[in-house]
């Protein structure tokens, strides 16, 4: 059993190695487009660019059904088990759900736009421009072949994917830069980079899935009875969680621009992004996380999953740890050299969003859990109390100390959102898992070794 939680364990870094390499090369390159778009375009032009994506981004979000989720929870026995016809309508029903919700998705957004556009600190000048960017929700939505990914345990195909979008982003925005090109232009790229992962993720999948033989690839395959029963009520369980999530990590932006103005939009977005960025490494163990811990509930080792997930506590902790240290040092240097401007109490709220980030982290390990061990109506319940709590908290914050106090009411959504998620698992553990894992019995076997006929 130690053997079979130690193997997981090293999966799961092995694979986070993978996203990480994909997302550190993005977190370089953007400390370069961010900066070109920002001298090309001037705070408050670049606040607004960053108002129109983040909008665009939270509509995605709040419309699109997570499929890799069902893809892995449904698929992973039939695809490992060689029934190819069932893992094929499975994925036929993911796939289907991504496009979907991508069209619905463009659908929303563009009423959006033209509800409320001028009301998220946007000049009403620019509410064309947004509404045709509303257009790249449609191919924002790619979940079904990040799943194939992880099923064929080929973390690094999501490298190459991050890597298309900064190529272009990077590119495009060091050809605005030099020939001094506007708003429309960035949006245009904005949109190009999204384009080129949904092509690049498509493709990339495509192939894995021909490569595993036997899958007959059919979008208009419908499930057949006992393919799996609940799917929609999990897709949607799932899906209302990272809705919910999105509105804490979005919707926090566009409040900020809505009451302060899109340039403190723009230095609390990049200060956001500085922060979630250096606590990003630990945040991608999420989906090197899932595959494991179904493997390991489909063996029903429950020590196996209590130990890997104490040993990710333990190393996230002393991540934490060192990040802090790395925000107090470079937190507010990385700002000022983004924005071209020094914003006075950058190190206060780099720290303060950093914060948020870290106890983010703690959920790293509780939230896939308690979905894998059929208790995600939990972790939905726990961002509906976040959510309901956050909005008014930061809206209040946000009016009485600015900034500072929008990113404060992050970090006391995260503690909240820590505490209801660590109730559960430590209940579930206790009858579960209690105590120290049962020693192994010896037996002939192992005493004589492999082939021994023991004394």
């Amino acid at each position: 059993m130690a053997s079979e939680s130690g193997d997981a364990l090293k999966r799961i870094f092995g694979n986070t190695g993978f996203l990480i390499a994909g997302r550190a090369t993005n977190a370089i390159c953007s400390f370069l487009y961010i900066a070109w778009a920002v001298r090309a375009l001037g705070l408050s032009r670049f606040g607004v660019l960053m108002l129109v994506t983040t909008f665009g981004t939270a509509i995605s979000t709040a419309t699109h059904l997570q499929s890799w989720q069902p893809l892995l929870h449904y698929g992973t026995d039939p695809f490992t088990n060689g029934r190819r016809a069932q893992f094929s309508r499975v994925l036929a029903f993911c796939v289907r759900a991504d496009y979907l919700s991508g069209g619905v998705g463009w659908l929303v957004g563009t009423l959006g736009v033209a509800l409320f556009g001028t009301a998220m600190g946007w000049p009403a000048a620019d509410q064309g421009a947004a509404m045709l960017y509303m257009t790249t929700i449609a191919f924002m939505n790619f979940s079904w072949s990040a799943g194939v990914f992880r099923l064929c345990n080929s973390f690094w195909l999501n490298m190459l994917v991050d890597l298309s979008g900064t190529l272009v982003r990077t590119v495009g925005s060091g050809l605005g830069f030099l020939y001094h090109m506007g708003l429309d232009y960035y949006l245009l790229v904005w949109s190009m980079t999204q384009l080129a992962m949904f092509t690049t993720s498509t493709g990339l999948g495509l192939l894995q899935l021909r490569l595993a033989g036997g899958i007959r690839f059919n979008p208009f395959a419908r499930l057949a009875e006992g393919d799996a029963p609940g799917i929609w009520r999990f897709t949607l369980s799932t899906s209302g969680n990272h809705v919910l999530s999105s509105v804490f990590n979005q919707f926090g932006t566009l409040l900020v621009g809505g009451l302060l103005g899109p340039a403190d939009a723009a230095v609390y977005r990049v200060s956001r992004q500085i922060g979630e960025g250096i606590a990003k490494p630990a945040q991608l163990m999420v989906p090197a996380l899932y595959p494991e811990f179904i493997r390991l509930r489909d063996r029903q080792d429950w020590y196996g999953i209590k130990r890997v997930t104490v040993q990710l506590f333990l190393t996230i902790g002393g991540f934490s740890i060192a990040l802090m240290g790395v925000a107090m040092l470079m937190g507010n240097i990385l700002l000022t050299w983004m924005l071209h401007v020094h914003w006075h109490g950058g190190r206060h709220l780099i720290m303060l969003m950093l914060g948020s980030a870290v106890l983010g982290l703690g959920i790293v390990p509780l939230e896939p859990l308690l979905t894998v061990i059929g208790q995600v109506s939990r972790v939905l319940r726990a961002r509906i109390i976040v959510t309901l709590t956050y909005l008014p908290l930061v809206y209040g914050m946000t009016r009485l100390w600015r900034l500072e106090g929008a990113a404060a009411a992050g970090v006391v959504a995260g503690l909240i959102m820590f505490g209801i998620c660590l109730r559960p698992v430590l209940a579930w553990f206790g009858q579960m898992a209690p105590g120290r894992a049962p020693a192994r019995p010896v037996t002939a076997e192992t005493q004589g070794g492999e082939g021994g006929t023991g004394t």
